[in-house]
């Protein structure tokens, strides 16, 4: 029987073989689970979102009952989420009830005169000034996170799984689209276009700054999460796109790429229109993950002799179809993806997804 420091190398290498578009021992499975862990573990999601030992404890025993390659989180991080699109979040057992998953309530919360304070003081003093007064933003909690996590990502490690992700950037797209909402955005970026790429640049940079500092004691990094909640090309016309998304996550890209990990794109929504753009990256150097919307194989075709491709068992399948129809759809990628592929699910494992589909998904990968 193997030790969990030879499974931690084994899954390690096989993960990394995967990105770098070589031939691995097998396919990764590497899916985004949290409240459908806790759903499994009969754990009430307002407990797994407010006691992160006990969030910690899900996330790994979820890790063995489901034989994952990898570990996309190891706590619940549910409570910071309002921090990434300047909003408010509403919790389990806060706002809602104990059941039911947290919700980000975008609302006009940033006003135009904002840009130009970030313009004048930078985005760090204006970001804590507005998490201070305009959003429910839980400080003991975050200085709760950054204090546990490095023991409950080790937990995860001793337990032979390695984590996916280093580290988190977000495109500026996802504060400003939410603080101001999607809809005042739109009219910003063609009412002050200049103010609002000023202040992308701006937030750029930050961002950059703290995730480099955010994975300087990382323990065998792989990859940076680049979340792009708000970016998808069908949302504006293409300059518009190229000037305030594309522009910007280049940048992004660079920067993960000089650290030496790999950007790991969380590409939400259909991104078909515009993949060709991301062949402007080095091979072997980032990520697309897919949540299913966009066309896998048109990405196996664009990009699959440059990055690779993690997905895209929709949430669809996982909560309504049937464990062989899992198997069968999850087989039929790893044999059409070849190399360059992570089995995942297509975004997060929806909390009511059936277990023994999650099993089917696994199990293609394992050939069993």
């Amino acid at each position: 029987m193997k030790t969990s420091q030879e499974l931690y190398n084994e899954r390690l290498t096989r993960i990394k073989k995967a990105i770098a578009l070589e031939k691995p021992d097998r396919t990764p499975v590497i899916p985004y689970a949290d409240a459908f862990l806790a759903n499994v573990a009969g754990v009430k999601l307002s407990d797994y979102v407010s006691n992160l030992e006990i969030s910690n404890k899900v996330q790994i025993d979820g890790a063995k009952m489901f034989r994952f390659d990898g570990s996309s989180g190891t706590f619940s991080n549910a409570a910071m989420m309002g921090m990434i699109f300047f909003s408010n979040i509403k919790l389990p057992g806060r706002e809602l009830p104990d059941n039911t998953l947290w919700q980000v309530d975008e609302r006009e919360y940033m006003t135009v005169d904002d840009y130009d304070t970030i313009i004048d003081k930078g985005f760090e003093e204006f970001q804590n000034n507005f998490y201070a007064s305009k959003i429910n933003v839980d400080f003991q909690k975050t200085q709760e996170i950054i204090t546990k996590a490095p023991q409950f990502n080790k937990n995860m490690r001793d337990e032979g799984y390695p984590l996916y992700y280093a580290g988190t950037i977000s495109h500026p797209v996802d504060y400003l689209s939410g603080g101001r909402t999607m809809a005042k955005f739109m009219v910003d970026i063609r009412r002050i276009p200049e103010k609002v790429e000023a202040v992308m640049d701006i937030i750029t940079d930050a961002n950059i700054k703290a995730m480099k500092q955010s994975i300087q004691n990382a323990v065998d990094p792989i990859s940076v999460f680049v979340a792009m909640g708000r970016g998808c090309p069908d949302f504006y016309n293409p300059k518009l796109w190229e000037r305030f998304i594309w522009n910007p996550l280049k940048k992004i890209t660079y920067a993960v790429i000089e650290t030496g990990l790999t950007a790991n794109f969380h590409i939400d929504a259909n991104w078909q229109r515009s993949l060709d753009y991301f062949k402007d990256f080095p091979k072997g150097t980032c990520v697309f993950e897919t949540d299913g919307t966009t066309d896998i194989y048109k990405i196996k075709e664009k990009l699959g002799d440059r990055m690779c491709i993690k997905g895209d068992v929709q949430a669809a399948k996982l909560t309504l179809g049937t464990p062989d129809e899992i198997y069968n759809y999850s087989t039929q990628l790893i044999k059409d993806m070849g190399r360059g592929f992570i089995l995942a699910s297509g975004c997060g494992i929806p909390p009511n997804a059936r277990p023994e589909n999650v099993k089917a998904m696994v199990a293609a990968a394992l050939g069993k």
